[in-house]
């Protein structure tokens, strides 16, 4: 299977499920690759932060950067779940994590020609978090992204995100799934609130209590609800301190073969109530690492359907 096509490739069964019951790769701060030698420092930066950077700014940029991949090297890899934090600055919107990286749309222009050129693969765009923006800047973002977009995103009026299947998707021809949270003015039918797709931070940087979250936490998703694991752990400034030369990569390559064996066993798929929760987005930094192989164990889990697939069908043929 490529896994620039994965989901074009998948067989029907599959595309007929929703895409918050496949299992699919995410990237933590998508848009970090562009934080560069120039990059300021964002309204998101606390404290201690910004006393770092009056010092020290070439590690607070090397510790802000969460992806060295671009969009287009990051789809390539088979990510279809995009973590976006954005700020307003001087009027125009900028992609941030402590520090700013590009305008907002840049990327986007990048995405929609993927999309063009592969119209049966559907991403998710997730607006995490927003910063010095007022109500003004919401409504001007929201306006903006309508246009950009148009009918390509799949709006709460075309059905529950449990109807939200890849071959509904081809047919509506809708590509993008659109989650905005932390929102402070409604949303407009094209875009999904915070609940729909619950994404509970670990807030760890230990390896033995992230492991025990991701497990636990996931409990609680409910079946009408997409869902995602965040295989990532959140460094302290005591973390950073000891650990000042180094890069998140250090720390993404450590949780990418502590987590292997649990990604591993986890199950996508459907569920009801009653039943133990599935696992959907699993969210990681640095997904380009050994060549995507997070991407690689991600969307095998998929295998695992047709597994349960030929299963039933043998059932009932007995």
């Amino acid at each position: 299977m490529s896994k620039e096509h994965w989901m074009r490739d998948l067989p029907p069964e599959l595309r007929d499920l929703s895409i918050v019951n496949l299992a699919m790769p995410g990237s933590h701060n998508t848009m970090t690759y562009g934080i560069n030698s120039n990059s300021k420092l964002a309204p998101d930066a606390d404290t201690a932060i910004r006393r770092w950077h009056r010092f020290f700014p070439f590690f607070v940029r090397r510790w802000s950067k969460n992806q060295s991949s671009n969009i287009l090297e990051q789809l390539h890899l088979g990510v279809r779940y995009f973590d976006l934090r954005i700020a307003q600055h001087e009027g125009k919107f900028y992609y941030c994590h402590s520090v700013f990286a590009m305008e907002v749309f840049e990327p986007l222009m990048e995405l929609l020609q993927f999309l063009d050129t592969h119209p049966e693969e559907v991403v998710v765009l997730d607006l995490q978090h927003f910063y010095d923006m007022t109500i003004s800047h919401h409504q001007q973002l929201h306006k903006e992204l309508l246009q950009f977009f148009d009918q390509r995103l799949y709006a709460t009026t075309d059905g529950p995100l449990l109807e939200c299947s890849l071959t509904n998707c081809a047919e509506l021809q809708r590509q993008v799934v659109l989650i905005c949270r932390r929102c402070p003015i409604g949303l407009p039918a094209q875009f999904w609130p915070s609940y729909a797709w619950p994404t509970p931070w670990p807030n760890t940087a230990s390896i033995k209590k992230l492991q025990s979250f991701l497990a636990n936490s996931l409990l609680s998703r409910q079946p009408q609800q997409g869902y995602v694991s965040q295989c990532l752990l959140t460094p302290t400034g005591r973390y950073i301190a000891l650990r000042l030369f180094f890069t998140l990569k250090r720390t993404a390559k450590r949780v990418d073969r502590k987590l292997k064996p649990w990604i591993a066993e986890q199950l996508p798929g459907p569920f009801d109530n009653g039943q133990k929760p599935r696992v959907n987005v699993f969210l990681a930094d640095f997904v380009n690492l050994k060549e995507g192989q997070f991407c690689d164990w991600v969307i095998k889990l998929n295998t695992k359907l047709e597994w349960d697939e030929c299963e039933l069908e043998e059932k009932e043929e007995c």
